[in-house]
């Protein structure tokens, strides 16, 4: 398919009007392989993506460049937002747990009198995630740190 006048024509307006109300998009072309050069040219003035889909080129770049539209600046925990209020309660249990945790760790106390305060860390973060089995993770840490059961 060729770009017609008009049609970049309306593809600018749409751009523009993106821009104007701060959308964030990413404008992509398909098959690549086919039209080169010559396509990407058309869209001269347009930030453009072109990629070749079923040949799989520029799929990489396409992810890269939707991951950086949308985040636009490194993650961290300050922006995360809880929205679930059970959740945000299990996740304040979950501090207290490995609060007592680190503290015990920090004086030396002897892991069997920290298994209680990991058994309870366990059961919140179960309450968020569903999928946390308390023997399995035992298991593992006590196979580890042998701190016994």
């Amino acid at each position: 398919m060729t770009l017609t006048n008009t049609r970049k024509n309306d593809l600018q307006k749409t751009v523009a009007a993106f821009e104007k109300e701060n959308i964030r998009f990413i404008l992509v072309g398909n098959k690549k392989d086919i039209g080169g050069k010559a396509t990407e040219a058309k869209f001269d003035g347009i930030h453009s993506l072109f990629i070749a889909a079923k040949k799989g080129d520029g799929i990489a770049e396409l992810k890269e460049t939707l991951f950086h539209t949308i985040v636009q600046q490194e993650l961290s925990s300050e922006d995360t937002i809880v929205t679930n209020s059970r959740h945000y309660d299990a996740l304040q249990q979950i501090e207290r747990s490995l609060l007592s945790i680190k503290e015990g760790l920090d004086k030396k106390i002897s892991g069997d009198l920290l298994v209680p305060d990991i058994h309870q860390c366990l059961h919140y973060l179960s309450e968020i995630t569903g999928d946390i089995s308390n023997e399995t993770v035992l298991d593992y840490i006590f196979s580890k740190f042998c701190i016994g059961k």
